[in-house]
């Protein structure tokens, strides 16, 4: 507002014959501009938006990786426990087998000790039992000639 009219009149004519066209182009150019920089602006509040929205899935992926490595350390803790539990049983169960076997072979000399031993005795019963058939043999003979002796000397006893 001009209240103390110190500026001189606006000629409109000339100004719209002469300046409006001059400003009605820069104010085109302005606004080409500025769309450029509002859509720069945009970009970069787009950017904006989606560094925002990127840290916030960074930090979810961090936090679901942290569980992950947590659920591993913990099944790979279990794991450890688990292998540590089969080594023991395994040594174990190893030294059960070296017992065993330790006493299957005290066991197997036992047996071929005594298997020796009955077979022995067999041999000797075997060799016993054929030395008493024939001593049956010869007593049955003995007794046949002392029958057959005692016989003749009825005989000759009685003839007399």
């Amino acid at each position: 507002m001009n209240i103390s009219n110190d500026n001189p009149s606006v000629d409109y004519v000339d100004y719209f014959t002469k300046q409006f066209p001059q400003d009605l182009a820069k104010m085109a150019a302005l606004k080409d501009e500025l769309a450029v920089r509002q859509g720069a602006l945009s970009a970069a509040q787009d950017a904006i938006a989606d560094r925002e929205k990127a840290k916030t899935e960074l930090a979810d992926a961090q936090a679901q990786a942290a569980d992950i490595i947590a659920s591993a350390q913990a099944k790979q803790a279990d794991a450890d426990k688990l292998k540590a539990d089969l080594d023991i049983r395994e040594k174990v169960i190893s030294q059960r087998e070296t017992a065993f076997e330790a006493t299957s072979q005290a066991r197997n000399a036992a047996l071929k000790t005594a298997e020796n031993a009955v077979s022995q005795r067999e041999n000797s019963v075997s060799d016993r039992e054929d030395a008493l058939a024939d001593l049956a043999a010869k007593l049955a003979n003995d007794r046949a000639a002392l029958e057959a002796r005692i016989k003749a000397f009825q005989d000759k006893v009685s003839s007399f």
